[in-house]
């Protein structure tokens, strides 16, 4: 019994070895298809799906990636100096994510300066930041200074009242 399958809503059907040469129609979508006489399976192969290379570059370069966490790293460290008991740990922290913020600003003197148009395609957020490789290292070093800034505040402070007095 040949297996057919139907062209129009790509239905399996299995019509019986008597209907070979004859036409049937799909159960499914009631289209007309006419059953072959020999008595091979018939399928319709799709197009191999294309396999994703391995060696693809992911969309940021490494440098960029290291802007990135280094950003969150600062993020983090401000929010925490919110937190009265875990405030020291923004020191750690924000001094963590400068060291890896100067990493990728480094880093992207290496790297092609533009992003390409698909990653920065939608991604300017003011007057082009965000385009190039060198922005998101610059963001988190930014945010890594300022961290350790309002963390030593208090401290500096204190030390200038002391020096004054």
């Amino acid at each position: 019994m040949p297996r057919i399958s139907c062209p129009a809503c790509r239905k399996k059907i299995n019509p019986p070895d008597h209907l070979a040469g004859r036409r049937v129609t799909c159960p499914k979508c009631e289209a007309v298809i006419v059953v072959p006489t020999e008595l091979v399976e018939v399928f319709e192969e799709a197009p191999p799906a294309e396999k994703p290379s391995l060696n693809e570059e992911p969309p940021f370069p490494k440098s960029a990636r290291l802007g990135i966490v280094s950003l969150v790293m600062g993020m983090i460290s401000c929010l925490l100096l919110c937190a009265p008991a875990v405030s020291y740990l923004a020191i750690g922290l924000s001094s963590l994510g400068l060291l890896l913020g100067l990493g990728g600003l480094f880093r992207s003197r290496t790297e092609s300066e533009q992003l390409p148009p698909s990653v920065a395609g939608g991604v300017g957020i003011c007057a082009g930041f965000g385009t190039r490789v060198s922005h998101y290292p610059l963001a988190g070093v930014a945010a890594c200074l300022l961290a350790l800034f309002l963390t030593c505040l208090p401290m500096l402070i204190q030390w200038l009242s002391d020096q004054w007095s």
